[in-house]
């Protein structure tokens, strides 16, 4: 069961629209059943891993390689009442979030990737200066990790509402995908070399392996 997502992610990248990259995630989403078939196993890509599996268990996400794309994927989202989570290279978000200002378009919150944050420091505390959740990451891979923890716990939250409306097998669904999305994010924090002492968090587990409990009981 899909869940029905008051959100949709629009990722803004110049990087992301070519075609040699994130070919996993494309041959998933973008093509046709028998296009899928033709195109050969490809090797493994953590990014690519991480989008799948924001997109395939919290909301969906729309390519935009230009701000005027980007803003006619905002308006339309908007349209529709869905929330919007923008996802920026900092050139293109330097240039997009002013436009947005001005059109006063609602953004839930705002990931940016730079590859230098310092060079883009100002410009970041500007907006959150003016109120907007705007975070800003260095690595696409540490803002995937991040984004999955979020949306997570926006499942949780939206899932412990659905089981107070009495509709738990709802709410299970909420709370496994929740699960499955933090999962993800401590698989790719996980470090590689044996020697590094950083421990990704884990705090999700004991709630919502609770909830999901509570979420069975009530549909017995």
């Amino acid at each position: 069961m899909a869940l029905n997502s008051a959100y949709t992610i629009i990722w803004l990248d110049v990087h992301i629209g070519s075609k040699a990259n994130c070919r996993q995630m494309k041959k998933d989403f973008e093509v046709g059943l028998v296009e899928t078939a033709a195109v050969p196993p490809l090797p493994h890509d953590p990014i690519d891993d991480l989008i799948c599996a924001v997109r395939e268990y919290s909301a969906p996400i729309q390519f935009a390689d230009t701000t005027n794309d980007a803003l006619n994927l905002i308006e339309n989202s908007v349209t529709y009442n869905k929330k919007v989570i923008l996802i920026s290279s900092a050139t293109l978000g330097k240039e997009i979030v002013p436009e947005i200002n001005k059109q006063q378009l609602p953004i839930e919150s705002y990931y940016v990737f730079c590859g230098n944050i310092e060079n883009n420091r100002d410009w970041g505390s500007e907006c959150i200066d003016n109120g907007l959740d705007i975070q800003m990451f260095d690595h696409q891979t540490t803002l995937l990790i991040r984004l999955c923890r979020d949306m997570s716990k926006i499942l949780k939250k939206d899932g412990i509402a659905v089981l107070n409306a009495k509709k738990p097998e709802f709410a299970l669904k909420y709370f496994e995908f929740a699960y499955a999305l933090a999962e993800k994010a401590v698989e790719y924090d996980t470090p590689t070399d044996s020697s590094d002492k950083h421990h990704p968090s884990t705090e999700h587990r004991q709630e919502l392996n609770s909830l999901m409990a509570k979420a069975k009981q009530d549909m017995k």
